[in-house]
């Protein structure tokens, strides 16, 4: 919150040959107002939450706030990525505010921690540097994209081997707006699916870092020692309780993944439902579909696209998906809110 400026004008007064200072302090009336108007939104948006609520809420932004949203000093070594290449180094203060960003939305889904690997760091930033190099858009393998003549063939294998072990991202720097975009996957260039949030959320114990320009490389397996884990039984996307708007508003996808792998023929297709608590009206509902892609190590991903205009910031959402194949109906309360970070795109 922003505090009231005071602009003060010095008056001089003369007594018995004596000077003395007077300050008189001159209250910027905009500000004032301005301040006014942010506690009155902010008392507007407290009605929608109980006590337990809100204080959650509260404990998730001052958490944010304390990761930050910054790309100050990213570089340790800068990259070079024209008439020559050079894959260049990050700084560890923004590897370690993306792990933070990571560790941030998997907390709220009970998941452990992560860590950034060094060995991993390095091939996630040749990745994203050779994507930055040839600037000609995404592609996992470096497929359909030409090896621009100063990158060597030998850093073109890295790269290209690098990115199939990968989440990448176009167009994005921070590390708040990188995390928040594979978190949404509201603009996934594959379709509706959710591999890039079930990659952030699945079972995983590392990741590399690799950030040049505007592109990302945020390694999350190894091809060459494809160790599945075994992640949690269910994982509801958006989460029961409490989710930030910021990943589950905009068009995102949301869904329903289990740990076991879907073996069914087809004819039994999933259904699900959203019903806005606040506004009192159905969701509609579109692109239900189901999944055995292994995203994150879920063996069975149920997805669906609730309407990008009816889902609202401090809306109360019920969740009901059914008709899927070995698993129990799945029904559950989940309210938005506002996590006020502030970034460029989430």
């Amino acid at each position: 919150m922003k505090l009231v400026k005071l602009v003060s004008t010095v008056m001089v007064a003369t007594t018995l040959g004596a000077t003395a200072t007077v300050i008189t302090p001159k209250i910027d009336i905009t500000a004032q107002a301005k301040t006014k108007k942010k506690t009155k939104k902010a008392k507007s948006e407290r009605k929608y939450y109980t006590a337990s609520q809100w204080a959650q809420v509260t404990s998730y932004r001052k958490k944010a706030k304390k990761i930050g949203n910054s790309t100050k000093g990213m570089y340790a070594q800068k990259p070079i990525l024209k008439k020559k290449f050079r894959a260049g180094k990050l700084s560890a203060g923004y590897t370690a505010q993306t792990v933070n960003w990571i560790n941030f939305y998997r907390s709220m889904f009970g998941l452990k921690a992560v860590t950034a690997n060094s060995s991993w760091n390095t091939s996630a930033q040749i990745g994203a540097a050779t994507l930055a190099a040839a600037d000609k858009g995404l592609s996992h393998g470096l497929d359909g994209i030409k090896r621009p003549s100063f990158v060597s063939k030998a850093n073109w294998k890295l790269g290209a081997d690098a990115t199939n072990e990968s989440n990448l991202a176009e167009g994005v720097t921070s590390p708040y707006d990188v995390i928040s975009g594979y978190v949404s996957d509201n603009n996934n260039a594959t379709g509706s699916n959710a591999g890039h949030r079930l990659w952030i959320l699945g079972e995983i114990d590392k990741v590399g870092v690799g950030q040049a320009g505007a592109y990302n490389d945020l390694r999350v397996f190894d091809t060459d020692n494809y160790q599945k884990g075994t992640p949690i039984k269910k994982l509801a996307f958006p989460h029961a309780g409490l989710m930030p708007y910021n990943v589950a508003g905009d068009g995102a996808p949301w869904t329903i993944s289990f740990d076991d792998e879907y073996t069914g023929d087809g004819s039994l297709r999933p259904k699900a439902s959203v019903y806005d608590n606040t506004a009192k009206k159905k969701v509609k509902v579109s692109n239900v579909d189901i999944s055995s892609d292994s995203y994150g190590y879920y063996g069975t991903t149920v997805t669906f696209l609730p309407k990008r205009s009816q889902i609202k910031v401090n809306h109360s959402y019920t969740i009901k998906v059914s008709n899927i194949e070995d698993q129990a109906d799945v029904s559950y309360k989940t309210r938005l809110f506002d996590l006020k970070v502030g970034g460029s795109f989430y």
